[in-house]
């Protein structure tokens, strides 16, 4: 990231993913206090396991945490497991009740809480919060909806603690990038519509474009689709746009979209959708899309491939294109604004309705912490100190940040070779407890580039045609359990038909049993369950 002189503030409203579940409650004071008093001095250091999900960088080499350890006194045992076999390895982990302290950093999430919480495997952090914790106590006052939505709507208690990061950047959407120098080569334009779309992928398909003498290791399009690490920011399904309807994935309340109009609907039974599908079917079968990418588990053999030398990516859906090419290859690709589809759709997702950066479960206590509450809850409670949660999130002072003659905190030069995201995430966790506020963008750090850069392309490329929106939904207890069961398979079906179609085709002749399953199943009872959380939000 390059410095800037300029201030510019982010105004965004704050949004918390649901933090439901039931457990212990505080110790009462003098209750096993041997372990109280981390940080003091002369004390012995307290030990404590914590389970993530692989994240960005080594925990045991950043920096913020040895910050950490040192003001609490708190040593961290990290275990690390790969995002590929991390929701087998969890289950796993969760089933046989040999529990770390913490799952930190999104390592269970609601559902998880939902069903393991009555069970006694997770703390009531109510009280615990009350006494040891001031700093996020003050977070919670300050951002009254951050701390609405931790509450538990069931019995009015707290078990997990989310992100409390707000920036305007994160309610917009992905954004399609094409290879324009491969476009040039070729001699041809910018795509405007899907058929103009198709025929520059067909092109990077059918040529040597990066020059090495291989015609066949050009992938066209590359994107990350699994439904059970569901990211719409880097898949294909805002390509459903241009025939009508956008398709989110979530993992609540999939497929299920809010019109132009303020109406509810469920994407995944209209016309509309099925034209994207047996349209972008022809895509697959011709080696167009990166076949792959329908089973990657995350983000990083997108990455991978972005970042291969010599260049093979022709096109690719992203949050930013540095999240997927290295700073080298950055300018080689451009903004394809939303596609024109055979009817004049033009029609992306926007994300008003999202939970924005502000979202849980960052940290969860188990029982398995008992006695050591006080100093885990003061170790959680130093991650909301301002400047700790500013290098949480953007990377420590003397690393990535520097603080200026006024005191606010800057960005260092992003060493040569590296994109800003890259030495970000190889120096801070990001997805963990913090908070940032809209007004201490400008005030405590300065507002980053990479938003600044995405809400101008928004603004320029992509406002006009994001007309429709996902659904942020806050399932309560009895909600929860049929999201999990009976959603599920609806989505379970939904997910499994569409890459069926997409892959081998078909969808004309099987739609209408499609549609006959879907009753079956229950869709109705889907789309009344939906609509009836957004009614209870919105007197909320």
């Amino acid at each position: 990231m390059k410095k800037r002189r300029f201030a510019a503030l982010c105004t965004a409203a704050a949004v918390v993913a649901g933090c439901v579940a039931c457990g212990g409650t505080a110790q009462s004071k003098g209750q096993d206090s041997s372990q109280a008093g981390a940080g003091e001095k002369g004390k012995e250091k307290i030990k404590v396991t914590f389970i993530k999900n692989e994240w960005h960088g080594d925990p045991n080499d950043m920096e913020i945490y040895k910050i950490l350890e040192e003001k609490t006194g708190v040593e961290v045992e990290w275990q690390v497991y790969s995002a590929a076999t991390w929701e087998d390895k969890k289950n796993l982990i969760l089933s046989s009740g040999d529990i770390p302290d913490v799952f930190y950093m999104n390592a269970v999430n609601v559902n998880d809480v939902t069903k393991y919480a009555p069970q006694g495997m997770f703390l009531d952090l109510t009280d615990y919060i009350e006494e040891y914790c001031p700093n996020l106590k003050k977070a919670f006052e300050e951002m009254p909806g951050y701390k609405n939505i931790c509450i538990n709507p069931d019995d009015g208690k707290i078990y997990s603690i989310g992100r409390a990061v707000e920036r305007e950047v994160m309610y917009t959407s992905g954004l399609l990038y094409i290879n324009k120098k491969w476009l040039d080569q070729l001699g041809l334009p910018v795509p405007k519509t899907v058929d103009e779309y198709y025929d520059a992928l067909k092109a990077f398909k059918e040529n040597d474009m990066n020059g090495n003498g291989d015609k066949g290791d050009e992938i066209p399009f590359i994107f990350h689709y699994n439904s059970s690490v569901p990211d719409t920011a880097y898949s294909y399904h805002q390509l459903f746009g241009s025939f009508g309807y956008v398709d989110p994935v979530l993992t609540v309340g999939a497929h299920f979209i809010e019109d132009e109009n303020g109406e509810i609907v469920y994407t995944a039974e209209q016309e509309e959708y099925k034209d994207a599908i047996q349209y972008y079917h022809k895509f697959v079968k011709e080696g167009l899309w990166d076949s792959e990418g329908f089973t990657t588990p995350d983000t990083s053999v997108m990455n991978a491939k972005g970042n291969n030398d010599p260049e093979i990516v022709g096109s690719f859906m992203a949050y930013d294109s540095t999240f997927v090419v290295p700073e080298k290859y950055k300018e080689d690709y451009v903004i394809v604004e939303p596609l024109e589809g055979p009817t004049g759709k033009r029609i992306w997702q926007n994300s008003a309705n999202s939970n924005g950066n502000v979202n849980g479960t960052q940290f969860v206590m188990t029982a398995s912490a008992k006695g050591k509450e006080e100093a885990i809850m003061k170790w959680l409670d130093a991650h909301f100190e301002p400047e700790i949660s500013a290098q949480l999130f953007l990377g420590p002072i003397g690393t990535t940040l520097e603080k200026t003659d006024s005191g606010m905190l800057d960005y260092v030069p992003t060493p040569d070779g590296m994109s800003y995201s890259e030495f970000r995430y190889k120096n801070a966790p990001v997805h963990v407890p913090c908070k940032i506020a809209s007004e201490d963008w400008g005030k405590l750090v300065q507002v980053m580039d990479e938003d600044i850069n995405k809400l101008q392309i928004a603004k320029e490329h992509y406002a006009p045609y994001a007309t429709q929106s996902s659904l942020f939904l806050l399932p309560n207890k009895e909600e929860s359990k049929y999201f999990t069961t009976t959603a599920k398979d609806i989505d379970d079906y939904v997910n499994k038909m569409q890459v069926k179609w997409l892959t081998e085709g078909g969808i004309e002749a099987e739609w209408d049993t499609y549609l006959e399953q879907l009753n079956k199943l229950g869709i109705d009872k889907y789309k009344e369950t939906v609509k009836g959380i957004r009614e209870r939000m919105a007197k909320q």
